[in-house]
């Protein structure tokens, strides 16, 4: 298990002076990308094996959201590897030892020349120790787009270009900035207690992403797609 302690600063508050789901997002890449580089798989790595863990899926539940001047610790550890799929848990423990977010990830290894996936070796697994699974109800790795009958975008909204600043070192949107941009496209009078996200299609420089919104219920969707209406992203959230 990696533990990743953290003081909540101001730039990563909002008004509420909380963080928010997306904060909660980039905190938890934050530490599996340190992880791998204390075991030596990190960005250098991947330049040299031309492979790398491509983020799939995340399921977030929050029982409450850290503030501003708190210390936390974010940990982070592999439950299973099965074919070219890595399983992840991850959740954020306050000063009391309480858990107050935990998360499911799913990561598919590439072959970054090909650009398909493939099975990792023994020797690209080794030192990311298992560790058993936290005990939650493990949604599917899909989401399912709800239907036309529930979509809210009856007039079509502006795309979003992607800039040099949406971009990580793979040169695709990094996979916090999806959620970033979905929260202003959710209704802002919700505190999100459980999001999903599912990764179908990296966006590049100067790509534009269309917002499509969708709810039923208390059940809603972003989904950021491309101009053929191919989704990149699909970002659920569900209000209690």
């Amino acid at each position: 298990m990696y533990e990743m302690k953290r003081e909540i600063t101001y730039s990563q508050v909002g008004k509420d002076l909380k963080v928010d789901m997306a904060e909660l997002a980039h905190f938890f890449q934050d530490a599996v990308l340190v992880q791998s580089e204390l075991i030596g798989r990190g960005v250098e790595e991947t330049k040299r094996s031309k492979t790398a863990w491509f983020l799939s899926s995340w399921q977030i539940e929050v029982m409450r959201y850290p503030a501003f001047m708190e210390h936390i610790t974010v940990r982070t550890w592999p439950y299973e590897f099965k074919s070219m799929y890595g399983y992840r848990n991850f959740d954020v423990i306050d000063q009391d030892g309480q858990t107050i977010a935990r998360a499911n990830s799913i990561w598919i290894f590439m072959d970054l020349e090909k650009m398909r996936p493939t099975k990792p070796t023994t020797e690209q697994v080794k030192g990311y120790e298992i560790e058993p699974p936290l005990e939650m109800e493990y949604a599917p790795r899909k989401i399912q787009i709800l239907e036309d009958e529930y979509r809210l975008s009856e007039k079509e909204q502006s795309p979003i270009l992607v800039k040099p600043s949406f971009l990580d070192s793979n040169e695709h949107v990094n996979n916090g900035r999806y959620v970033t941009e979905a929260m202003d496209y959710l209704p802002t009078d919700i505190e999100w207690k459980q999001m999903r996200v599912d990764y179908r299609k990296a966006a590049t420089l100067g790509d534009s992403m269309y917002p499509i919104q969708y709810q039923n219920d208390n059940v809603f969707q972003v989904v950021f797609a491309d101009e053929s209406g191919t989704p990149y992203v699909i970002v659920e959230g569900v209000s209690e």
